[in-house]
């Protein structure tokens, strides 16, 4: 998987295209440290007011924090709010 999705950035590279738009390749934007959306994920895989878990495909993101709450959620984007203190990619 990770060597397809390097050669589908390669080619968005050449393209001057973004690589999420050839592919479904997550894309996360944290504003400040109270809101987090990630698009094109693939699921929920924990989830506690301290520490949610999301699968992206090739790989899990763990938001760890206070009081996090999932805000919305649809089957393309998680939005999630709190006091985030970490992102980990594992």
């Amino acid at each position: 998987m990770k060597d397809w999705t390097d050669t589908v950035e390669r080619a968005a590279e050449r393209l001057a295209l973004p690589a999420d738009s050839m592919a479904a390749l997550p894309r996360i934007t944290l504003t400040g440290r109270r809101q987090l959306l990630v698009e094109q994920h693939k699921g929920l895989t924990q989830y506690a007011s301290d520490c949610v878990e999301l699968d992206l495909g090739v790989f899990r993101l763990r938001v760890t924090g206070g009081e996090l709450r999932l805000a919305a959620m649809d089957r393309d984007a998680v939005l999630l709010t709190g006091a985030i203190s970490a992102l980990e990619l594992l």
